[in-house]
């Protein structure tokens, strides 16, 4: 992790310090979730991923990828967080494809699901449905990466 006027940031990423900030406030959140909650803590890290896909360096696209795999196969395919987090491992360290246009707007993000505290599982869920929705356009190539 490094900073951005001392406030910090995500070393690749390129997450704005007023998005990785909430992001870090969540994680005892997200640290603490059992059973279902292992699914949504995913999708909060995928959608933090997916949602962050801002430059063209290697590990960005990387990580875009494999987070918007990772919400594929959990919203299209019903795969646990447990599973996932596998699967994960075996999609890491490959080359992909420049996934551009990245959206330029997300219906939910990381502050309104910290924000939204009785009601953090089903914001989480509902960004990880919006965010994998934003990003139809792309939608065969990463199915497609799957299969590899």
């Amino acid at each position: 992790m490094r900073t951005r006027r001392s406030r910090p940031v995500h070393a690749h990423l390129g997450a704005d310090p007023r998005c990785w900030l909430p992001y870090g406030e969540l994680q005892d959140w997200r640290n603490s979730l059992r059973d279902d909650g292992v699914t949504k803590a995913q999708h909060l890290v995928d959608t933090n991923g997916a949602q962050h896909a801002t430059n063209l360096d290697r590990r960005n696209q990387q990580s875009a990828a494999v987070h918007l795999m990772s919400l594929c196969e959990s919203l299209e395919f019903v795969i646990s967080g447990r599973q996932l987090r596998t699967m994960i491992g075996t999609w890491t360290h490959r080359d992909y494809p420049i996934l551009q246009p990245a959206p330029d707007h997300y219906a939910l993000s990381v502050r309104d699901v910290a924000d939204a505290v009785p009601e953090r599982r089903s914001i989480v869920q509902e960004m990880a449905r919006t965010t994998w929705d934003s990003w139809a356009m792309h939608h065969d190539v990463i199915r497609s990466k799957l299969s590899t």
